[in-house]
């Protein structure tokens, strides 16, 4: 059973890399751009407050939710396209808020840090922040990209922060980490990641910071006919994703006190 799902979701993959390099159409590109304006309203309205469900985590746990974004007539779609929206939450314990953010504001990300094979800080300013990562996703077939993000940082309180980051360009790798390597062509791509927004908060609290990252992602099209088998693979690695993030921002960012119960 588990071969047949996973030549099921490699046949959905091939049916789509024809036109998955292509630009996004006027149709996927004006549904993304309104997906994510819905986000940023609900975002900017929440920055600054409380964290929901933070009396839930403890050191260990991780909450994880998948999150749809409703319009006048019900969720929210992006057309001829996938899109992966999660929001996880975590405690980082011991961790002291300014500490973190010093960090995040001058550091590119570990690549330990779930998925991130490699990162470099390619510019920056107070509050604001341009990063390179190359990043592996694999879902039957794996893929590595090379990708940029612009990240802007505010400071609500002095218990509270948020930050949100953009990616500007989002690359296929051909034969990444060989003497052949190279960039795709866009005809090339198998569009497995074409948009990625993250939006982050931080609170302090006595036991340390939470963290919550919200994740959007869009991706191509799965076939209607495949979509029941392929649909939750992808929708699983978006949540594994999310999990591996935020257990290697714990990780990074425990106090060593408490980094051995992480």
């Amino acid at each position: 059973m588990r071969m047949c799902v996973g030549v099921a979701a490699w046949i959905g993959i091939a049916a789509t890399v024809a036109l998955a390099g292509q630009a996004l159409s006027s149709p996927t590109a004006a549904g993304w751009q309104a997906y994510v304006a819905a986000t940023e309203a609900r975002v900017a309205s929440q920055r600054g407050q409380a964290l929901t469900g933070s009396a839930a985590v403890d050191q260990r746990q991780i909450i994880i939710e998948r999150v749809r974004m409703k319009g006048p007539g019900g969720d929210l779609e992006v057309p001829d396209a996938t899109v992966n929206h999660w929001r996880g939450l975590a405690l980082i314990p011991g961790a002291r808020l300014d500490d973190m953010l010093s960090h995040l504001e001058n550091e590119a990300p570990l690549t330990q840090q779930g998925d991130v094979l490699a990162s470099a800080v390619l510019d920056k300013r107070p509050g604001w922040l341009k990063v390179s990562l190359r990043v592996r996703r694999s879902l039957v077939l794996s893929v590595v990209l090379d990708t940029e993000h612009e990240v802007t940082f505010q400071r609500h309180s002095a218990t509270r922060a948020s930050s949100q980051s953009t990616a500007t360009k989002i690359v296929e790798v051909a034969d990444a980490g060989t003497p052949r390597e190279r960039e795709k062509r866009p005809d090339e791509d198998r569009g497995l990641l074409r948009r990625w927004n993250a939006y982050w908060r931080y609170e302090q609290v006595d036991r340390g910071v939470l963290v919550e990252c919200e994740s959007l992602t869009l991706s191509r099209a799965v076939p209607m006919l495949l979509k029941p088998i392929v649909q939750p693979l992808v929708s699983g690695l978006a949540k594994q994703s999310m999990e591996q993030t935020l257990i290697s921002f714990r990780k990074r960012f425990s106090a060593p006190a408490t980094a051995s119960g992480s």
